[in-house]
């Protein structure tokens, strides 16, 4: 599926948008933003397609999206065959919508980093989560000052190590050592030899490190382990290829560098929870 582009209707007299979506409003086909939304579900269940990744959602989960991150909530029938089963609270807004150098405030540290982000897809848990609907769900009916300090409350929130688990992953790029990009040298080497056995020697290698030292290195920058990030970057290229094209599910397999056609399947249902199968049956 390609993501179609939808506006952002933010008024003339408005920083932001709000959004308080029921029934079929809140089926909307796979599309893309260019601005963050974070989004409430009030009540309702489904598949959350975000990215290469589908997830279930359900009443009260909250998610964080950055501009760019095509998605779309495929809402289960109800059998009752009630028209507002499901609702939705959306707020859409623009980094920018606080001044262009809000964000680069000393105090807004982690919220630069957070909104800086690509691909940025969040949902949230415990007392972030049941904080963040709090707010959401006073959005529609305030007006004026009363509405803005509500998503000044919310980027507190964020801002505040939030209780987040990430929808898809990507690998952060921002860390520079000598004056290089170490991580974009690292992911374009495996990018690259996508096909082939990929060693952890020959990546230590690259950045002249041992592999004691690049392992600690790349798990700090990173948050996951070189192996880790290795079958990632495997998988989200077989998701672009079952997506994209009609090759057999054993090409796809051997095009993405696995050897195994049982372990690709094995893999690739852990990291997506679904089958190669039944993840192209879901996009076609």
């Amino acid at each position: 599926m390609i993501p179609v582009p939808r506006p952002i209707p933010i008024l003339p007299a408005q920083s932001f948008a709000v959004k308080h979506l029921k029934g079929e409003d809140c089926d909307i086909p796979y599309h893309v933003h260019d601005a963050h939304e974070l989004i409430l579900i009030c009540s309702g269940s489904g598949s959350f397609y975000v990215g290469n990744a589908i997830r279930r959602f359900q009443a009260g989960d909250v998610f964080l999206l950055a501009p760019g991150v095509p998605h779309w909530f495929r809402c289960e029938r109800q059998p009752t065959g009630c028209s507002d089963a499901h609702e939705f609270i959306v707020l859409q807004f623009y980094k920018s919508f606080l001044g262009e150098k809000y964000f680069d405030l000393p105090e807004h540290g982690p919220l630069k980093r957070l909104f800086g982000t690509a691909g940025l897809a969040l949902s949230f848990a415990g007392l972030t989560r049941d904080t963040l609907a709090e707010w959401l769900l006073s959005m529609p009916q305030a007006i004026g000052h009363r509405r803005l300090m509500f998503v000044l409350r919310m980027l507190a929130t964020l801002g505040n190590k939030p209780d987040s688990i990430s929808l898809q992953h990507a690998i952060t790029t921002d860390i520079e050592l000598g004056g290089k990009d170490p991580l974009t040298h690292i992911h374009h080497f495996v990018s690259e030899h996508l096909r082939e056995r990929i060693y952890l020697e020959d990546a230590a290698a690259l950045l002249h490190m041992s592999i004691a030292t690049f392992c600690r290195y790349f798990k700090q920058s990173t948050g996951r382990t070189f192996v880790d990030f290795v079958q990632e970057v495997r998988i989200a290229h077989a998701c672009d290829l079952l997506k994209a094209t009609q090759l057999p599910i054993r090409n796809v397999c051997q095009d993405s560098g696995f050897h195994s056609m049982a372990h690709f399947i094995r893999v690739f249902k852990r990291s997506k929870g679904l089958t190669p199968h039944q993840f192209r049956a879901a996009f076609s």
